[in-house]
């Protein structure tokens, strides 16, 4: 009867643990030419580049095709129009998630026949995504003439918000990296001592808007530099998890932590909850020409 027993057990477990997600060490290589009629500042440029070799070292190892979204901005600072292209979310809409570096990426920039010529190498860990996860709609707003508005450019000083809405229970944390030392907590709010923001599926929400919610806080996108980017983060999961351990702000400072921390925070929260789904987008934000 013992023989029988540890027999039923494995027939039992064998199917979950072949259709478990793999996770495996991965490495990429992408090229990318700019000649000169693109429009793309080389910030921007090296950005692409990085991502589509993460693509690529997904595809390589999982066998599926990389899907990527484009959005084309423009905004004039100091008299002089600059245009960008964001590639948003390139590996997270993937068959695989990027769970993080294990060496340092690597960047060769050459300019040959009147052409850029960016070669971007990386290493890492990533994760098969054997299932769908679920579908957030949410976007960056900002104040308009008459309602908030979709953006992803500020001038200094203008207010952000963010439009939610999941199709099922589950929690919200959202990040602001501002730059490769510093992310900062922006939900929970201060006030959600328990470090947990609930949502409620099929409930439109309007984060950091106090009429909706006065517990909110109000967020300002602001710079010293003529142009600056960020990126926003957004985690949501449909099982409980506790914002990262970053250190207190006051009124006038949002709580925060060394971006590496963060990253090894939610890395290792990707890791131990693969229902959670992590989204990506990034902001400019300049200052206007007085």
């Amino acid at each position: 009867m013992r023989y029988l027993s540890f027999f039923l057990s494995f027939f039992l477990l064998f199917p979950l643990s072949a259709h478990a997600q793999r996770e495996a060490e991965v490495s990429g290589k992408y090229v990318y030419v700019v000649s000169e009629n693109d429009n793309i500042t080389l910030k921007d440029a090296k950005r692409k580049c990085l991502e589509l070799a993460k693509a690529a070292a997904i595809r390589d190892e999982f066998g599926e095709m990389i899907t990527s979204d484009v959005i084309d901005s423009s905004v004039e600072t100091n008299g002089e129009s600059a245009s960008s292209y964001f590639w948003e979310n390139t590996v997270a809409r993937a068959k695989g998630d990027w769970l993080g570096d294990t060496e340092k990426p690597q960047m060769d920039i050459k300019y040959e026949d009147g052409k850029l010529i960016f070669t971007a190498e990386v290493k890492g860990r990533v994760r098969e995504i054997i299932q769908s996860k679920i579908d957030l709609k949410w976007e960056i707003m900002k104040d308009g003439a008459d309602q908030k508005k979709v953006a992803s450019i500020f001038e200094s000083g203008e207010r952000a918000y963010v439009s939610f809405r999941s199709p099922a229970d589950g929690y919200v944390a959202i990040y602001l990296i501002v730059g490769d030392d510093k992310t900062q907590c922006l939900l929970p709010y201060p006030k959600d001592i328990d470090g947990r923001f609930e949502v409620k599926g099929g409930r439109d929400y309007m984060f950091f808007d106090k009429e909706e919610n006065p517990q909110a806080k109000h967020i300002t996108m602001t710079t010293k530099r003529r142009l600056e980017d960020n990126q926003l983060v957004i985690i949501y999961s449909p099982n409980p998890f506790v914002k990262c351990n970053d250190t207190g702000g006051d009124k006038q400072h949002l709580s925060s932590l060394n971006t590496h921390d963060f990253q090894k925070w939610l890395l290792k929260c990707q890791r131990e909850d693969r229902d959670m789904v992590v989204n990506k987008k990034w902001i400019k934000i300049y200052q206007k020409k007085n």
